[in-house]
């Protein structure tokens, strides 16, 4: 069995993804970059709060900050290998016979239950990053070490590129999905995340 992706060391994960193996794939990956953005976020609070008393109230509010991304980095370790289960479900999907009708009915159901799922996963992944954004653009980066201000543009930026990223994976699963209702519903959902970090 193979192991979550959050315990393979950086190279064993890059290998794989570099393999010819069907997963990992972009959606995966882009949950752990989305993770080192979170880890960065991390430092620089961690940097920041070594300068600042113990009673400080800012030293309290960016533990606090510090303690979403973190919670936002295992999230995004575990969304990692649901993106891959997802895609892989869509694999085993596509494998299923279609010789009889109910063997072709089975098969277009499952499939398309499976492009549903693969299309929620880089919706949560999105919503969760905008939130990180949020939190590293407006709620700590006045307070944080003129010393790690930099560090902190760079998780902003990443996390930036997860999110418009991450819509390229749900408009490639809603592309297939037959309910037309139901693929703009998930479409207008990211363009929404899109819009709102615009203003950020």
């Amino acid at each position: 069995m193979q192991k979550k992706f959050e315990e393979m060391t950086l190279k064993q994960y890059n290998d794989l993804l570099a393999s010819r193996a069907p997963t990992p794939g972009g959606g995966s990956a882009l949950c752990q970059i989305g993770a080192i953005a979170c880890s960065l976020i991390e430092m620089a609070i961690n940097i920041t709060m070594a300068k600042l008393d113990e009673e400080d109230e800012n030293r309290i509010y960016l533990n606090s900050q510090k303690d979403f991304a973190e919670r936002a980095k295992k999230t995004l370790y575990r969304l990692s290998d649901e993106d891959s289960a997802a895609f892989q479900n869509i694999v085993d999907g596509l494998k299923l016979p279609k010789t009889t009708n109910e063997e072709k009915k089975n098969r277009t159901s499952r499939l398309q239950k499976a492009y549903h799922c693969a299309a929620l996963v880089p919706l949560n992944v999105m919503e969760l990053c905008r939130e990180v954004l949020k939190l590293c653009r407006v709620r700590i980066m006045p307070l944080l070490s003129k010393y790690v201000s930099s560090d902190c543009i760079i998780a902003s930026d990443i996390l930036d590129s997860v999110i418009k990223n991450s819509m390229l994976n749900v408009r490639a699963n809603t592309a297939l999905i037959a309910d037309e209702a139901l693929a703009s519903s998930l479409n207008k959902q990211g363009e929404r995340i899109i819009e709102e970090i615009k203003s950020l």
